[in-house]
């Protein structure tokens, strides 16, 4: 182009500044009058280290200078809520009194361009703490309803790190490689040995449970949305940044990569739920075409299973086989290339199903994980957060009642007794504990310690103890020893977890495993015993000792170990065929000891099946180190519950 023409399109102010970035961007009139028309113009947009330039035109005809921002009156550059304009990939750059709305033509360009304006913008004393999402509207801004113009903003912004040299203080030499990076998003040159870094893509994960913020320094979830992970360095609190910059902890186990999300996006995947509690989930939901997807039995397989009440009630199970070439189909006849568009084929055609696919079950598959701590950083509580509702049982350790945190988190709150154990070391241990999570261990949310006497706050589960679960719908669950044994798999699922995290639980029984919805079975109460000061508990010539629990070496020397929770665990099974009745009826605590070292063990409960009692037997091992371990008991299990399908 002549630099006569360039010069009568481009300011002179301009032509001083050499072009960082420029892009073809749409952007929403700033209406800066009080009257005036809200329109949307496509513009090509020239960034500088000084100005933000706008035009009329294209890359090939640029036209009349429209606007310009002094970059130094920015005072924030965020990204907008995509129902705020209605358009995907808008950022806003407020600047004076005035907010500029730009919408690029992808999520790439938007952050490219988010990116370099902060980096230019750095230094800028004018830089705001908050900011709004929304726009203002109809006297109200859409994200927070405030009804003041100017008004502080509902979310934190960007600030620049401490670290990072301000752009006006690079030597000549650093501000030509700082400008050269942001001009060609090439990556960082390290000044000292003048190479090249290598770039780094961020790691973007995908929210697949919605996640509600309550402490400070923490970020709400929305499901199915996009994150960035700035540290993933805890195991169990990461620090993302979402689509609008917003930066906060969120728990881990609540997203997934967003290159390997795959089938856990949608409602209708139940991951590994066994096919024991899909059927009661499909059963209890009875409506004709009810279905989900789940993990098979049989390794790296898929199972549909579908609710049908033709010509009876039943849930049918289909395996999805899959061909070399990638395809899936539920019939020879229909190959399709994903999961998803087989699903989507058989909700419009039966195809060879019992019934065409529907809908998945209104209650969900996949629980809501638990979170390691109600916070991050967060084990100590408290108790003015607490408010104490019904009492769900007492025991050797205190009341346990259930109770809200802060007025809407369901939590139960074990009142411990004073005297009733070694508080200190207990309140260390309770540090450690609380990031121990696992689906069938109950979750330790934290303790109040600051009061006596102390509270233990742990997950709430609905159905309360195993034990009195087992009693109360004893007829249902001896109809269906596979349900049965899926409890049993459960519980020896968390005892697998504990035992590799090192731990004992030392007093495993029915009484000790709590129940939740969809017949979820946790272990809770682990580890406690450990803190008890009560002789009379702890030595097992005590009425109060778990005689009926407990292996040899336990009753002889008071020698616990991982073994020693096998043994009770093999008892659990028997209480669990039993539907709770009491172990060696109503034999007395010395004459069970008597039995135990004689070598006599529990008979086998008519409900449960042969190969069951083999596993039951094989944890009653004279010798620990003759008893399998939790992770081999498990295995066994698993065998036993395969699905012929």
């Amino acid at each position: 182009m002549p630099r006569r023409l360039l010069m009568k399109l481009c300011s002179m102010a301009e032509m001083e500044e050499e072009t960082i970035k420029q892009a073809f961007m749409v952007k929403r009139s700033q209406n800066k009058k009080l009257v005036g028309p809200v329109n949307f113009k496509s513009r090509w947009f020239v960034l500088t280290a000084k100005t933000l330039y706008y035009y009329d035109g294209n890359p090939e005809k640029r036209g009349k200078e429209k606007g310009k921002v002094d970059l130094k009156t920015i005072k924030y550059v965020e990204c907008l809520h995509d129902d705020a304009l209605g358009k995907k990939f808008t950022f806003q750059v407020g600047h004076k009194d005035y907010w500029l709305y730009i919408i690029a033509s992808s999520e790439e360009q938007r952050r490219e361009w988010i990116d370099s304006l902060r980096k230019l913008c750095s230094e800028n004393k004018t830089l705001l703490d908050k900011y709004h999402a929304g726009v203002w509207l109809n006297g109200r801004w859409t994200c927070c309803g405030l009804t003041t113009k100017y008004s502080q903003g509902c979310y934190t912004a960007w600030k620049p790190s401490k670290t990072e040299t301000p752009i006006d203080k690079l030597v000549p030499e650093q501000l030509a490689v700082t400008l050269g990076n942001i001009k060609n998003n090439t990556p960082p040159v390290n000044t000292k040995t003048g190479l090249v870094k290598p770039p780094s893509e961020p790691k973007m994960v995908v929210a697949l449970y919605p996640f509600q913020a309550i402490e400070e320094g923490d970020i709400s979830l929305e499901k199915g949305e996009e994150y960035e992970v700035i540290d993933d360095s805890r195991e169990h609190w990461w620090q993302v940044k979402d689509k609008f910059g917003q930066i906060g902890f969120i728990p881990s186990n609540y997203v997934e990569e967003k290159a390997s999300v795959g089938l856990r996006q949608f409602d209708w995947y139940a991951g590994d739920i066994s096919r024991q509690r899909c059927e009661m989930i499909l059963r209890n939901e009875g409506k004709e075409g009810t279905f989900v997807v789940r993990n098979s039995s049989k390794k790296g397989m898929l199972t549909l299973s579908l609710f049908t009440k033709m010509p009876a009630p039943q849930v049918k199970h289909y395996h999805i086989k899959g061909k070399p070439s990638g395809e899936y189909c539920l019939s020879e006849k229909h190959f399709f290339p994903t999961i998803s568009d087989l699903i989507f084929y058989h909700k419009h055609n039966s195809a060879g199903l019992a019934t065409r696919l529907k809908q998945p079950p209104s209650s969900p598959t996949r629980a809501t994980p638990t979170t390691a701590g109600l916070s991050h950083d967060k084990w100590e509580i408290d108790s003015s957060e607490l408010t104490l509702l019904e009492e769900l049982g007492s025991g050797q350790f205190g009341v346990v009642r259930r109770g809200k945190w802060r007025g809407s988190f369901d939590v139960a709150v074990k009142m411990m007794k004073e005297g009733s154990m070694s508080e200190d070391d207990f309140i260390d241990e309770a540090k450690v504990m609380t990031k121990l999570q696992h689906p069938n261990l109950v979750q330790l949310y934290g303790v109040c310690s600051k009061h006596r006497p102390i509270f233990i706050v742990t997950e709430y589960m609905k159905h309360g103890s195993l034990l009195s679960y087992l009693r109360k719908t004893d007829q249902r669950l001896l109809q269906k020893p596979s349900v049965l044994l899926d409890i049993c798999l459960q519980v020896c699922s968390g005892m697998a977890h504990l035992e590799e995290h090192n731990y004992i639980h030392r007093d495993l029984a029915a009484r000790n495993c709590l129940v939740g919805d969809g017949n979820v079975v946790k272990v809770a109460d682990f580890g406690l015993t450990r803190y008890v000061i009560d002789d009379e508990y702890t030595s097992s010539g005590g009425t109060k000792f778990p005689i009926k629990w407990a292996p040899p070496e336990v009753l002889g020397y008071t020698r616990f170990s991982s073994k020693s929770d096998v043994w009770a665990y093999g008892v659990l099974m028997w209480e669990v065929f039993t539907c709770g009745k009491m172990p060696y009826g109503r034999a007395t605590n010395a004459e069970v000891v008597e039995q135990v070292q004689r070598g006599q063990r529990l008979e086998r409960p008519r409900a449960c099946p042969r190969e069951g009692y083999v596993v039951m037997r094989s944890c009653w091992e004279k010798h620990p180190e003759d008893r399998p371990a939790f992770h081999v008991l498990k295995h066994q299990l698993e065998k036993i519950l395969e699905e012929d399908v």
